[in-house]
């Protein structure tokens, strides 16, 4: 497979997972447990009535709604006494693909803002005070924000780009990581006998169900809570496979963990240049997003089936991290 170099020098034992059965009730153990700390982190803060989106609110769901998925694949597994690098792929990987995930899901989101465009309401504008004014902001504080911007020497998406990546690969990738220990660490590690399209399917359902208690109190689609858990479901279900393509050919976490960094970071951009229609249209995890990430997904099977060396897509079992 040539694919990049693989520069990890972890000697951990991996399981042979072209051969062995899932092993339905460690599964069942890690998602009891994630799911658990998940919702009653999110049902505390909110009996606790603490407003979404404020900073308190946000460390509180970062720290025991998103890290709910690490904390219970390293519960299980040293509770089995397994190792959690290998149990979850936590290694270097080939750095080539770790790298490309970091970045990809700029073209992600730019595919998500055209689909999105194509809508007959929604309308594209660079109007950077329109949307600040939108946001809430003063006319005092909006001069403040485009003079910042005008100091740079470069368009105003270049400034946001940036911002997006270093988000992505540091602060964003720390909230990430808690999540994708879990998903595309622990389950693709135990689900691999199952093979690419199922693994990724079952883990979509579940990664989308999961994120039910925050949409219902305000994450993403304020304006349609409930149709939002649908909408975030079918997403997820959607772009699970392009995770899940990375994380393989990376044979590393990081590759999800950055990939989810940078598109957190990235997918506000669809409400900065967008507008017209609600959050579940034009939000990269709403309707325009489901329309991206199955081109993506058609970009991944592309180069699984015409580039690679050696096909994973298949629907065969997996070796995710050999």
């Amino acid at each position: 497979m040539d694919t990049g170099t693989d520069t990890d020098a972890d000697t951990d034992t991996k399981p042979d997972t072209e051969t062995k059965d899932v092993d339905r009730a460690k599964v069942a153990e890690f998602l009891a447990v994630a799911f658990f700390i998940s919702w009653t982190a999110a049902a505390i803060v909110y009996l606790a009535g603490i407003d979404y989106g404020t900073t308190v609110n946000t460390v509180l769901l970062v720290v025991f709604f998103m890290w709910a998925p690490a904390f219970a694949a390293i519960l299980v597994l040293v509770r089995r006494g397994e190792s959690v690098r290998a149990g979850c792929g936590l290694r270097l990987g080939r750095l080539r693909w770790v790298g490309f995930a970091w970045v990809a899901p700029l073209g992600l989101v730019a595919v998500s803002i055209g689909v999105a465009a194509l809508h007959p309401s929604v309308s594209f504008s660079t109007d950077y005070a329109a949307f600040l004014a939108e946001a809430g902001l003063s006319e005092e504080e909006i001069e403040e924000v485009l003079a910042g911007l005008e100091v740079f020497p470069v368009p105003p998406l270049v400034v946001f780009v940036v911002q997006a990546l270093i988000a992505g690969l540091t602060v964003n990738a720390v909230a990430a990581l808690g999540e994708e220990l879990g998903w595309r660490g622990f389950l693709l590690t135990e689900l691999a006998p199952l093979g690419f399209w199922k693994l990724s399917a079952f883990t979509g359902a579940v990664w989308g169900v999961w994120h039910a208690p925050i949409i219902v109190q305000g994450h993403n689609f304020p304006e349609a809570p409930f149709l939002g858990i649908l909408v975030m479901t079918v997403w997820t279900v959607v772009a699970s496979p392009v995770f899940t393509y990375l994380t393989v050919r990376a044979r590393s976490v990081l590759a999800a963990t950055f990939f989810h960094g940078t598109f957190n970071a990235s997918a506000g951009f669809a409400l900065l240049y967008l507008s017209g229609a609600g959050n579940v249209v034009i939000l990269p995890v709403g309707v325009a997003g489901i329309g991206a990430a199955v081109i993506a997904v058609a970009a991944c099977v592309a180069h699984d089936r015409y580039v690679a060396d050696e096909a994973v897509t298949t629907g065969a079992p997996l070796s995710p991290w050999s």
